[in-house]
């Protein structure tokens, strides 16, 4: 356990922040990223006297009430996830017709098809998987760090973290359910 003292939280403001702030901005937005990085550091005051320095690093314990407190904002991310697989979506006159060659024109018809299916598949993923892949994707925290911010195992982040990247690769690789062949058998999880 650690004594709370304003240098101490200072210091820890001055290193993490940053990683904090660029975490939320890229989960919910600019302006909301502000709110929640205020709020974790009021947080990490309030509860400055639990931290074990035994479990885990400042960073993965400040990151763990960061994805705590993204978890009671998930309403608001998924409404822009949705918003980013909407805009992926290509319409007819969104193609410039300067391109002119139809492969062309087929090659980035079906890169944002991928898009838009990556998308969706990341919106409907449960929120704890999410939170494991943006956790190791954007922040770069190695499944040590992630484990120590959701106590979770580093064995089980490695495994869960194999298994969504698998999940996510079949949902861009498979047709959606319009575009499936009659008679396929869908995917039983």
């Amino acid at each position: 356990m650690v004594r709370f003292d304003a240098e101490s939280m200072r210091s820890m403001y001055d290193d993490h922040s940053g990683s904090l702030f660029a975490y939320f901005a890229r989960r919910v937005g600019r302006e909301l990223a502000e709110d929640l990085l205020a709020e974790t550091f009021r947080a990490a005051i309030a509860s400055y006297s639990t931290f074990d320095q035994s479990r885990g690093s400042q960073r993965a314990w400040l990151f763990g009430i960061a994805t705590n407190l993204l978890r009671r904002h998930w309403r608001t991310e998924r409404r822009r996830l949705l918003a980013l697989e909407r805009s992926a979506s290509i319409r007819a006159d969104d193609i410039d017709p300067l391109i002119g060659l139809a492969e062309g024109v087929a090659n980035r018809i079906d890169a944002e098809n991928d898009v838009a299916r990556l998308l969706r598949a990341v919106v409907d993923l449960r929120a704890e998987d999410r939170d494991l892949l943006f956790l190791s994707g954007w922040e770069r925290l190695n499944s040590t760090e992630i484990g120590q911010a959701l106590e979770i195992a580093p064995a089980t982040v490695r495994s869960r973290l194999h298994r969504i990247r698998g999940d996510l690769r079949r949902s861009i690789d498979s047709p959606t359910s319009s575009e499936s062949q009659e008679g396929a058998t869908p995917w039983m999880y």
